[in-house]
C-alpha cells in the first residue's frame, strides 16, 4: 500500500472551518453578517463552502478580535484593503496549512473508525 500526499481542497464545510478556525457556527455566522467581505459560496441548498481565501479572512479577523481587540469598524476598514493589511501573514498561512493538515488527520481517524 502506498500513502500518497492528499490533495488540497477546493471548498471546506462550515463544520469543517469552524473545527479549523477554532469558533462554533452560530459566532462565525455572525461575523459573516458583520463583515461582508466574508462571502463564502452557497450550493442549491443553501450550504456554505469556504475557500482558501475565506479561511485566511477569518484567521485574520480571530486574530484581530482576541489579539489586537479591535472595534468592528476597524475590522472592516482592514477588510476592505485586506491583501495590504496582511501583517504577520506567515504566521496565518502556518495556522492555515496546520489546520488543513489537522482536518485530512481527522478525516483518516473517521475513516478508520468505521474500518474496525
Amino acid at each position: 500500500m502506498r500513502i500518497q500526499k492528499p490533495r488540497k481542497k477546493l471548498y471546506y464545510s462550515l463544520r469543517q472551518v469552524c473545527d479549523m478556525v477554532g469558533v462554533n457556527d452560530y459566532l462565525l455566522k455572525n461575523w459573516e453578517k458583520k463583515f461582508p467581505q466574508l462571502q463564502p459560496i452557497r450550493n442549491r441548498g443553501g450550504n456554505r463552502y469556504y475557500v482558501e481565501k475565506d479561511l485566511e479572512m477569518l484567521f485574520y479577523i480571530k486574530k484581530w478580535i482576541v489579539e489586537e481587540k479591535l472595534s468592528d469598524d476597524e475590522i472592516r476598514r482592514r477588510l476592505k484593503d485586506f491583501r495590504q493589511h496582511k501583517d504577520g501573514g506567515e504566521n496565518i498561512k502556518w495556522k492555515v496549512l496546520l489546520a488543513e493538515i489537522k482536518l485530512e488527520i481527522q478525516e483518516i481517524l473517521d475513516l478508520l473508525d468505521k474500518d474496525s
